[in-house]
């Protein structure tokens, strides 16, 4: 059965319910959603999420947040993160659901500003002379955060040719010659600071899914705790490491901990994520 489509042919509402919760996870659930109503016009697509503001104006919901529908949907995947999987897309688990498992889908975010949030991420960058780089250097898991002393020195070199503004959360390391917007923005003027990137760099946290949605190009330091082939985008290079025990789904809210010494974050280096910064913004130089 496809549920989807039987829903369509009727005008009935389907509601995808972001199981998660957290920001990342929204715009996931968000993409779900598009690719329901790109494939079935008529669809009536209600979402309950955490975060109805990061999906304010999205054109393919017809409510937020509004009462469970009798058809339904959760938008999770606890059997990837069960076995360990490294092969398969985050959301196929959730199109499997929908009776959608042998259809192709778009893995691409979309994130949706007005033009007075456009201008007011512009307003808080300032006038810049250089390129933006925007980046952020944690995640709420432990394992997917790169070394801060290599952070530094990476930043270090960056910013003899980019203008480097902070993102991400309060709890941010600080570093020098930087413009720090960490822990002073919310979610959505996030959002509105980086659609003004030339390049972003950060983890697999929400912001790369942010950067995503709004085309700007990024470098992902992955490492090995989850794989691009899990959640990476195509645009983006990613830097991930193959050690034997990847990917480890580890989660720090479950008090587990790398028992290897985050190997798979030590062995990027500096010298990567610069050369993969330079060949992502050599890359927009040239369109």
């Amino acid at each position: 059965m496809r549920l989807p489509r039987l829903l369509a042919a009727a005008g009935a509402r389907l509601t995808v319910i972001d199981a998660y919760g957290s920001p990342g996870d929204t715009l996931l659930t968000a993409t779900v959603c598009r690719n329901l109503r790109e494939r079935y016009p008529r669809l009536r697509i209600n979402c309950i999420t955490a975060n109805p503001e990061l999906l304010r104006h999205d054109p393919n919901l017809v409510a937020l947040n509004e009462p469970e529908s009798f058809f339904s949907v959760w938008s999770w995947y606890p059997e990837l993160a069960a076995r360990r999987d490294g092969r398969t897309n985050i959301l196929q688990e959730t199109f499997a659901r929908l009776g959608l498992a042998d259809q192709p889908f778009e893995y691409k975010a979309r994130v949706y500003l007005t033009q007075d949030e456009r201008a007011r991420g512009r307003a808080l960058i300032g006038e810049v002379s250089r390129p933006v780089l925007t980046f952020h250097t944690l995640s709420r898991e432990e394992t997917k955060n790169w070394p801060v002393d290599s952070w530094r020195s990476a930043l270090a070199r960056l910013r003899e040719q980019f203008h480097l503004v902070h993102m991400g959360d309060g709890r941010e390391p600080e570093f020098d010659g930087v413009q720090r917007l960490a822990g002073r923005l919310t979610l959505r003027e996030s959002m509105s600071v980086l659609c003004h990137a030339h390049v972003h760099a950060g983890a697999d946290s929400f912001l790369m899914h942010v950067a995503n949605g709004l085309d700007v190009p990024s470098v992902i330091i992955f490492g090995g705790s989850r794989t691009p082939a899990n959640l990476g985008y195509a645009e983006n290079i990613n830097l991930y490491s193959a050690v034997p025990c990847s990917p480890c789904w580890l989660h720090t809210s479950r008090e587990e901990r790398c028992e290897h010494g985050l190997v798979c974050m030590t062995r990027i280096t500096p010298a990567e994520v610069i050369a993969a910064v330079d060949q992502l913004a050599d890359a927009r130089r040239r369109i």
